[in-house]
């Protein structure tokens, strides 16, 4: 399997999971997020998580020019740069995600899990 392919499946897998998260405890996810904000260490352990992952998938030098290719790397950058954000500014992180309407979140959990059905099923 090409590795852009299996990168692609993976945030798939994590994408459906977290998706069917967000519909199903939507309270449960705001209490973690508080949490996670609140605790300026837990932040900054997921933020190194981040930009590690972020980073190796970053520099794994992807090189194509179709869809899938960009997908992965946009959604490479977008991990990096969130853990970067996680660890310098989770304060401006945190008030942009307690403006995010929570009446939208069972469509954006259902989306989630599409893209991600998508990813591990149809690829």
């Amino acid at each position: 399997m090409e590795t852009t392919v299996l990168i692609a499946k993976v945030l798939g897998v994590y994408f459906a999971v977290s998706g069917i998260f967000v519909i199903t405890h939507k309270k449960t996810l705001m209490l973690v997020l508080k949490d996670l904000f609140e605790h300026r260490a837990i932040s900054f352990l997921a933020g190194i998580a981040l930009v590690f992952g972020g980073a190796t998938l970053v520099l794994r030098g992807n090189t194509g020019t179709d869809y899938l290719s960009l997908f992965v790397m946009v959604m490479s950058w977008a991990i990096l740069i969130k853990g970067i954000v996680y660890i310098f500014a989770p304060e401006q992180l945190h008030a942009m995600v307690k403006k995010f309407p929570v009446s939208t979140m069972p469509l954006v959990g259902a989306l989630i899990t599409a893209i991600g059905l998508y990813l591990v099923f149809f690829l």
